[in-house]
Formats: structure tokens, C-alpha cells, sequence
């Protein structure tokens, strides 16, 4: 498993907060942010030859649930095709939520590689995706419904 960036959490804040346009380490450059309606959020950043991304929950302010890093290789190019291809999967237990035996708030996570896609379209919110890979987070057992924007 590679090694965390030492200023992951705390970019990953920055990004949640105020977007993928933030000045940001230039060893650390965001891919891609999902919020849902300020209660979880996820960022995704590349670093060197990984993927890295944390996952948090607010309460009186964001914190973090963890954070993952998988080592990456480009796929090659698949022609002019658009292509979603689910990259990683995880759940978590929510921290601020009560543990409920029908998982309602276990907290999933969702690298995906979205090649030739502008955006994705996750129940009632937008994920761009400026760099090839997004990342979308939700809270339970049933996975949202995603829509496509093509390029």
C-alpha cells in the first residue's frame, strides 16, 4: 500500500470546503469531491503513481472516517468510447450516525475512472470530473442512481 501524503486530511478539508480550484501541494493534485448536503464528503487526489483519498463526516466540523491509497496504472485508451469502470469499493461505520442493523448508515465509497465523461450526475448532485476519475460517497445500503454527461 503506498504511503499517505502527510497533508492529505488536511487538503482534503480544503477541497470539501472550497472546491478543486484551491492552491494545493504540487505533489498532491485533486481529482475529484463529492458532498452530500454538508453531512459526507470525499476527496480524491493523485500522488505520484497512487490514488488517495479520505472520507469524512460533520458534526461541528469536518473530521475525518480514514483514509485509502491504491496504487494506479493508466489503462490503456479505449478509442473515442466513453467508459465508467468502477475502480474500488469500501464501507465504513458512520461515527456521528447510530449503528442501525439495516446498515442505514454504514458510509460507502466509490473510486470510479470515467474516461471521456465530463460529469456525473449521483441522485440530486454533480461530480465533475476534470481529470479522468471521480469519487462518490453515500450513506447506506443502496447504491444512488448515476447518470452520465458525456464530453
Amino acid at each position: 500500500m503506498p504511503e499517505f501524503h502527510p497533508a492529505l486530511v488536511e487538503q482534503g478539508r480544503r477541497i470539501i470546503k472550497h472546491g478543486l480550484d484551491v492552491p494545493h501541494d504540487a505533489d498532491l493534485v485533486p481529482l475529484s469531491c463529492d458532498v452530500i448536503e454538508g453531512d459526507l464528503a470525499a476527496a480524491l487526489f493523485a500522488h505520484g503513481d497512487a490514488l488517495e483519498w479520505v472520507v469524512f463526516e460533520h458534526d461541528t466540523d469536518w473530521y475525518s472516517l480514514g483514509c485509502t491509497a491504491i496504487s494506479t496504472t493508466e489503462s490503456p485508451a479505449n478509442g473515442d468510447q466513453p467508459r465508467l469502470e468502477i475502480r474500488f469499493d469500501t464501507w465504513g461505520r458512520s461515527r456521528t450516525k447510530g449503528w442501525s442493523l439495516r446498515g442505514g448508515h454504514l458510509v460507502h465509497t466509490r473510486i470510479l475512472r470515467a474516461q471521456r465523461i465530463a460529469q456525473l450526475r449521483v441522485a440530486a448532485r454533480t461530480i465533475a470530473t476534470p481529470h479522468g476519475w471521480a469519487i462518490m460517497v453515500w450513506r447506506g445500503r443502496r447504491r444512488p442512481a448515476i447518470a452520465v454527461d458525456n464530453l
